[in-house]
């Protein structure tokens, strides 16, 4: 590897903790990042930055650091290469027994290295999964925060458990594993089974999640809220969806399946895993197939994969609706409604149209504040539609904090609804409903 651009020496003793951080256009959260590394209560611990060509003061602000505290060690790069190729160079650079990945907008609260290097060493773990506190930069963000899962609610065993089981039971509690800001693991089973993140594409930890999880012999999951993950304006997670996010999901749906061949993966979660996956395929297919500019976002290679894919959708989606367990349980009904305005609700749509279904519109509590339309489709209030005509179904897209007023409501008006979660259907519910 290039080394060019590496601000400080290496340093040749082993540390108990290696926290690698890829940088990129954050100097205003970038401090304290780096002050919730380095004050850490573990002391034994080094910090390698990737200076990702950012255009601002991060290149400046690291080197200042690294001058002040000798555990910093800095990489920059003379082009921007993306979070993948700077969190598989700070692998390769890491001295660290075990290491951790930081995204570099985000903290970590100030024990969460030494517990967690302590309980690895106890039960000699190849990695640990935990839990997380949500900061929300504005209001107008808190949508995104709510969709995201702080701390699981599933009942998970307070012991060791293989990579495979542990995801087994996050699927069956309908809760997601991807988040590699959320995962500590070992150097060494990292670099012995060639565990890096793809590169030169989006939603990269998604692969390494899957990857690692299912081979790791021993993991544990903590209950506790080490990572702190902060929403702002700009970041991957509350940009406008874009045809990248589509390129990047299907490569990591294509990765996924090769993984599973080559090392004969079987069983519920494995499939769970993809499926998963394509949903957020299809999810986004929308915004690939109506892009206004030229660039080739696809190789050649994956061109064909992507025709396959086109092929596959037009003629099976039907078979594929079945297969990802979600939009089967709408057949019985013919009148659709969605409860909810924002981005949930919204992605919710899309994967209905996507599928061919139709809805009558949307539902909110209050209209004021609301917009007459949305996504071309009316906006009503609960309180306005009479009564529900018989084959109606409503699917309340909002967060589970959220979604006992409209419960109620719906209970009220006799329709039954549907809770959508983790890329499926909840029920159906309420009065008429087939099951409670």
């Amino acid at each position: 590897m290039d080394r060019k651009g590496e601000g400080t020496a290496a340093v040749e003793e082993i540390k108990k903790v290696t926290v690698i951080v890829p940088v990129y256009k954050v100097e205003k959260y970038l401090p304290a990042c780096l002050d919730s590394v380095l004050g850490q209560s573990l002391r034994e611990l080094e910090c390698i930055c990737i200076d990702d060509a950012s255009p601002d003061r991060c290149g400046e602000i690291l080197d200042e650091y690294a001058a002040r505290d000798e555990r910093v060690r800095v990489l920059h790069l003379p082009e921007n290469h993306m979070q993948g190729y700077g969190r598989n160079r700070g692998l390769e650079m890491a001295r660290g027994k075990y290491v951790y990945f930081l995204d570099s907008d985000d903290m970590i609260t100030p024990k969460a290295m030494e517990e967690l290097y302590e309980l690895a060493e106890r039960d000699s773990l190849d990695g640990i999964y935990f839990d997380s506190q949500v900061l929300v930069e504005s209001e107008d963000l808190a949508v995104y925060a709510e969709s995201y899962i702080a701390m699981r609610r599933g009942e998970y065993p307070d012991r060791v458990m293989t990579g495979q089981a542990l995801i087994e039971l996050c699927m069956k509690n309908r809760e997601w594993m991807v988040y590699v800001q959320r995962q500590f693991w070992r150097r060494d089973f990292l670099l012995r089974n060639e565990l890096f993140f793809p590169e030169a594409t989006e939603h990269e930890d998604e692969l390494f999640s899957y990857t690692a999880g299912f081979l790791a012999k021993r993991v544990r999951y903590v209950r506790k809220d080490y990572f702190i993950r902060r929403y702002r304006k700009d970041s991957v997670m509350t940009r406008e969806r874009h045809p990248k996010d589509f390129v990047g999901y299907f490569r990591i749906f294509c990765r996924m399946i090769e993984f599973a061949h080559e090392h004969q993966l079987t069983g519920a979660a494995v499939n769970d895993s993809i499926y998963s996956m394509f949903s957020c395929v299809v999810s986004f297919l929308p915004e690939y197939e109506n892009r206004e500019d030229s660039v080739n976002w696809l190789s050649p290679e994956e061109e064909k994969d992507y025709r396959l894919l086109r092929a596959v959708l037009m003629n099976h989606e039907v078979l594929l609706a079945k297969d990802i367990d979600i939009w089967l349980p709408l057949d019985p009904y013919q009148y659709i409604w969605l409860y909810g305005a924002g981005t949930m609700a919204k992605t919710v749509y899309t994967r209905l149209k996507r599928f061919g279904i139709g809805i009558e519109g949307f539902l909110v509590t209050d209209a004021e504040g609301n917009p007459e339309r949305l996504l071309d489709q009316p906006v009503r209030a609960v309180d306005s539609v009479g009564s529900f005509p018989e084959g109606t179904a409503v699917i309340i897209a909002m967060s589970f904090r959220q979604h006992a007023g409209p419960a109620e409501k719906l209970r009220e008006k006799k329709v039954p609804f549907f809770l959508f979660a983790n890329n499926r259907l909840i029920g159906p519910m309420g009065p008429g409903a087939e099951t409670e």
